[in-house]
C-alpha cells in the first residue's frame, strides 16, 4: 500500500494553504591573514515544490526567503503520453517565472504523468515512443525558457505486476540516458524525483533504480517521507532513524552531491476507529497552520519525539473520537536539515512550500551561513636542533566566540622555499585553542591553517619564523695543563653538514675573538689542536656561523689552566 502514499497525500495536500609568555623566547600571538572577512552569504541549500493550487502562498514563501533557494519546481504539467504534456493550471505563468528568476532562483517546473506500470513499460520499451517523449520534455523546456524540468513520475510505480515494474524499473533508466544529455546540449538541469528505498532491492518503489538514474541527472530528489500515511497507523510522517537508513543507502548508490533530501512541511490526524486492524481510520491532512490551529482549539499539549525527531498531539473531538496528530515544525526541520552536512548532500527539498512553520526560515539561514574566523598562532622565535618545540593557536569567530571542534593543519615552510608542506593537524578544544609539537631541523616558518567546514569558512593564521640554531658541543681533553703542552678541543656540530665552518674563540678583554678555523668532518665532528707557552687561565668557545639551514650556534665556555 504504501507505494501510493506519497502520491495519495499530494492529492489531499490540494486543500491546504498557507501563505537559524609561556614558552621561552615566544613570539606572541599574531592575528590571522585573513581574519577580517564577512560570514558567507547563505547557500542555496533549499528547492522544492510549488503545487498549482497554492501559487500565491508559495509564490510568496519561495521570494520571501530566496537567498536560501536554490531552484523551485511549480507543479505545473502531467504527462498523458509519449508525445502528449498537458498543462495544470497556471502552468508557464510568466508572473511567476519572472518573479522567481529575479531573485536568482531557477525554474525547474514539475512534470507528473497519468501512465501505469503497463502504460509506461509499454511506453518506455519503444524506441520511436521514448525519442517522442524526449523531444516532447526538450521542447518544454526550450519553449518556455526554463532551467530544467523536474520529473516526479508515481503513477508508473501503480498496477501491473512485478514484470511490468521491472521493465518500467530498466527502460526509466534508458529514457534518462537519453533525456539527460539531450537537456544538457540546451543548457537545462534534469531533476528526477523518487520513492523512498532502504536498499537495492527494496520493493518499495521499485520502479526506482538508484544506481541506474544517478548518473543521468543533475538532481537526486528522495521523497523521504510518508513513512506514516493516511491510510495506515499514526506515525511520524518522516521518522529520523527511517530517514537515514533511507539516505544510507542512497549514497552509496548515487553521487551525493546529486542528492536532495525531501522534507514534508505537513502531517496527518487519525481518528480513532476501532472497526480497523489497527485502530484508526483513513486520517486528513494538515499543514503546519492548521495542525497548530487544532491543537490550540482542544488545548492539546505539543509533545516531542525525540527519537523521530517530530512533534505530535492528541485530542478528543465533540463526538467523542480520539485522534492523534502528527506533524512537522521548525524544530523537525532544523532536524532534518543538519542531514545535509551528515551526508554531505547537496540540500533539502520541501513538499509543500507554503504549508510551513514560517519559524524554520531563520534556523535554515543561519544553518546555511559559514562564519567567517580569525587563527592566531604563536611559536619560539629561535631553538637549537634538537629542541622540540610547540607551536599553539587559536581559531575563533571574527566576532570572537571560541570554535571548537574543527580541524587544524600545522604547515612549515624551509628557508629559502615557497612551499607549504603539512606536518600536523589536531581538533580545536572547546575554547577553540590548538597545540602541537614539532622539532624543526633547519630555519623555517611556520603558520596554521583551518579548512572551511559546513559551519566555518577557511582561515589562515600570520607565518612566524623559527631559527634553529645548529646544536655545538666542546670539550677539551685536559683543562689544566703545562706549559708547551699541545691541547685537543673537540665536539660535535648537529645538524651534520661536511664541510661547515667551525671557529674557536676566545674571551680576551670581555670581547670574543676568532683564533682559529676549522670545518666540520662527515660524521659532525671537529677538531683544533693548539699549545701555550704562557701561564695563566684562557676562557675558549666553538661558533658554527649561520647558513640558509641554520643560524649561528655556539658551545659553552671551557676554561683552560695553563701553569
Amino acid at each position: 500500500m504504501r507505494t501510493s502514499a506519497v502520491g495519495k497525500a499530494r492529492g489531499f495536500l490540494r486543500g491546504l494553504f498557507v501563505g537559524f609568555a609561556a614558552l621561552l623566547l615566544v613570539v606572541a600571538a599574531l592575528v590571522a591573514a585573513d581574519g577580517a572577512r564577512a560570514d558567507s552569504a547563505p547557500r542555496r541549500l533549499v528547492n522544492g515544490w510549488l503545487p498549482y493550487w497554492t501559487t500565491t502562498a508559495s509564490l510568496a514563501s519561495v521570494t520571501a526567503n530566496a537567498d536560501l533557494w536554490g531552484e523551485a519546481s511549480p507543479f505545473w504539467y502531467r504527462a498523458t503520453g509519449a508525445a502528449t504534456i498537458s498543462p495544470q493550471p497556471g502552468a508557464g505563468d510568466r508572473t511567476v517565472v519572472d518573479a522567481l528568476r529575479s531573485r536568482g532562483v531557477k525554474v525547474v517546473p514539475t512534470v507528473t504523468e497519468s501512465l501505469n506500470a503497463p502504460a509506461m513499460a509499454a511506453l518506455l520499451a519503444a524506441p520511436a515512443q521514448r525519442a517522442a517523449h524526449v523531444a516532447a520534455l526538450v521542447s518544454l523546456v526550450t519553449a518556455n525558457g526554463y532551467d530544467g524540468i523536474d520529473l516526479d513520475y508515481e503513477t508508473m510505480n501503480s498496477g501491473g505486476t512485478a514484470t511490468d515494474k521491472a521493465a518500467v524499473r530498466s527502460g526509466f533508466v534508458t529514457l534518462l540516458r537519453e533525456l539527460g544529455p539531450a537537456l544538457d546540449a540546451q543548457g537545462g538541469l534534469l531533476s528526477v524525483t523518487v520513492g523512498p528505498r532502504t536498499r537495492a532491492d527494496d520493493p518499495s518503489w521499485a520502479v526506482f533504480d538508484y544506481a541506474g538514474i544517478g548518473p543521468s541527472v543533475d538532481r537526486f530528489r528522495i521523497m523521504t517521507y510518508d513513512r506514516h500515511w493516511r491510510g495506515g497507523p499514526p506515525g511520524a510522517v518522516a521518522p529520523l532513524p527511517w530517514v537515514n537508513t533511507v539516505l544510507t543507502y542512497a549514497v552509496t548508490a548515487v553521487a551525493r552531491g546529486k542528492i536532495e533530501i525531501g522534507v514534508p512541511l505537513y502531517g496527518y490526524d487519525w481518528p480513532a476507529d476501532p472497526a480497523q486492524p489497527d485502530g484508526y481510520g483513513i486520517a486528513t491532512s494538515a499543514n503546519y497552520q492548521q495542525a497548530e490551529a487544532l491543537r490550540t482549539q482542544y488545548a492539546a499539549a505539543r509533545q516531542w519525539s525525540a527519537t523521530d525527531a517530530a512533534p505530535y498531539f492528541t485530542y478528543t473531538d465533540p463526538t467523542g473520537v480520539r485522534h492523534v496528530v502528527w506533524y512537522n515544525d521548525a524544530e523537525a526541520t532544523r532536524a532534518k536539515m543538519t542531514l545535509i552536512e551528515k551526508y554531505s548532500v547537496r540540500g533539502l527539498a520541501f513538499w509543500a512550500v507554503a504549508y510551513e512553520d514560517v519559524r524554520q526560515w531563520p534556523l535554515l539561514r543561519s544553518y546555511a551561513v559559514q562564519r567567517s574566523t580569525k587563527l592566531t598562532v604563536s611559536a619560539p622565535a629561535a631553538i637549537t636542533y634538537g629542541t622540540t618545540m610547540t607551536v599553539s593557536g587559536k581559531l575563533s569567530t571574527t566576532a570572537g566566540a571560541a570554535v571548537a571542534g574543527q580541524k587544524v593543519f600545522l604547515q612549515w615552510r624551509k628557508a629559502g622555499s615557497s612551499t607549504w608542506d603539512t606536518v600536523a593537524s589536531t581538533t580545536t578544544t572547546s575554547t577553540g585553542a590548538v597545540s602541537m609539537r614539532r622539532t624543526p631541523a633547519s630555519n623555517g616558518s611556520f603558520r596554521l591553517y583551518a579548512p572551511p567546514s559546513w559551519s566555518y569558512l577557511s582561515s589562515v593564521s600570520a607565518v612566524v619564523p623559527t631559527l634553529v640554531r645548529w646544536r655545538v658541543s666542546a670539550s677539551l681533553n685536559d683543562a689544566t695543563v703545562t706549559r708547551g703542552t699541545t691541547v685537543r678541543l673537540t665536539g660535535k656540530v648537529a645538524p651534520v653538514h661536511a664541510g661547515v665552518t667551525v671557529r674557536r674563540q676566545r674571551l680576551l678583554n670581555g670581547a670574543w675573538s676568532t683564533v682559529a678555523t676549522t670545518a666540520v668532518r662527515s660524521d659532525g665532528t671537529y677538531r683544533f689542536s693548539f699549545t701555550w707557552h704562557t701561564k695563566g687561565t684562557y676562557t675558549y668557545r666553538v661558533m658554527v656561523p649561520g647558513t640558509t639551514l641554520n643560524t649561528t650556534g655556539y658551545s659553552g665556555a671551557l676554561k683552560l689552566s695553563v701553569s
